[in-house]
């Protein structure tokens, strides 16, 4: 007798059943109710795209995390690893006659091929906004907001840490140290592993290792604007970061969010892709980020245009299996066994907006 051979999906993809499928649509109905509200209008882009997108605008996206295939020309294609790029290329090649600032939704699916992403699990459904153009300030005010409401939709406490991209950047370019000493404290620190770095004799890398040291500390409330201005120094642009990122905290916590919102001055990110501000969020209960975003000006110019922009994606996969809960014994299936009377109840029923028990 042969033996059946068990059938499962691939590393990191999951079935969805029914109360979890439930609480995915219901958590996604809610945001795009909310984002519809602020004025975002929706797009969807292909699951599917050609590779050489992703390899001109999205470095930041290791290519051996991307689901590659061929095409019927023999071109490369990738299952969609990210919801920005494609977004660029439909604003670059579509939307020529829109007005700015231009406020973009999606809720679509994302494929990343590594059992690191995300807990397992490769295929993830997100919620996002983009917007492209208009005043920075203005628009970084704009999406944050919309990202504590978002995070609202989603049940239990929340809160957003802030921080600025070129904080980090702003700091060492101050020291005299080589283009290699540099890129190896970024990497020790976007890796929460600065007592690893192997230096510490000059005066250079004796400061690195200063800031490497204090920079994870810089997390909390307006007390960390402080520390933050002294760990600046005399960078005059590192102290117009903290300028800047006061007056976004400052909005917010006059506008309510005081228990929201935290400062983190000590992100730095591994490959260079944001450009100005950058945030964290989080919900009770998920203890790594369910959305993150922050200001990317350069992406647009890989695309010939010079386009701002700004924007975060949530991951509607995590925070609906959160919530996705039994929800008792469901309604008894209609009675089809009576032919055309069956029907004729099935029918009227719904006209009643109800079901027949």
């Amino acid at each position: 007798m042969m033996e059946k051979k068990k059938i499962t999906v691939p590393n990191g993809m999951r079935d969805l059943i029914f109360e979890e499928v439930t609480a995915e649509r219901e958590l996604e109905g809610r945001i795009n109710g909310l984002l519809d509200e602020l004025g975002y209008r929706p797009v969807r882009t292909p699951a599917v795209e050609y590779y050489d997108l992703f390899d001109q605008s999205n470095r930041y996206i290791d290519e051996t995390q991307m689901y590659k295939l061929t095409d019927g020309d023999g071109r490369l294609i990738v299952l969609r690893p990210d919801n920005t790029a494609p977004i660029a290329r439909l604003v670059c090649s579509k939307l020529h006659a829109e007005s700015f600032p231009l406020l973009i939704r999606y809720d679509q699916r994302v494929f990343r091929n590594s059992a690191a992403y995300n807990a397992l699990r490769n295929e993830v459904l997100q919620a996002g906004v983009e917007v492209i153009g208009g005043d920075r300030q203005s628009e970084d005010l704009r999406v944050l907001f919309t990202a504590f409401e978002t995070l609202s939709l989603c049940g239990g406490d929340y809160k957003i840490e802030i921080g600025h991209a070129q904080f980090f950047d702003a700091l060492i370019d101050t020291l005299a140290l080589s283009a290699d000493e540099k890129k190896s404290v970024k990497a020790y620190l976007a890796a929460k592993n600065s007592s690893m770095m192997p230096f510490g004799v000059s005066a250079g890398q004796s400061r690195a290792l200063d800031i490497a040291r204090e920079l994870p500390r810089l997390c909390g409330g307006a007390e960390i604007l402080a520390e933050s201005r002294r760990l600046a120094g005399s960078s005059g642009r590192a102290a117009a970061i903290v300028d800047y990122v006061e007056s976004v905290y400052n909005a917010f916590i006059e506008s309510g969010y005081a228990d929201r919102i935290i400062i983190d001055m000590g992100i730095v990110q591994r490959i260079e892709y944001y450009t100005g501000i950058v945030f964290k969020g989080y919900i009770g209960g998920i203890g790594a980020p369910v959305l993150s975003g922050g200001r990317y000006d350069q992406l647009y110019s890989g695309f010939g245009r010079e386009l701002t922009a700004c924007g975060f994606a949530l991951d509607v996969s995590d925070v609906a299996a959160s919530q996705a809960a039994p929800r008792g014994k469901p309604a008894p299936p209609l009675d089809f066994s009576k032919g055309a009377a069956s029907i004729s109840a099935a029918k009227a029923c719904l006209e009643k907006g109800g079901r027949r028990r």
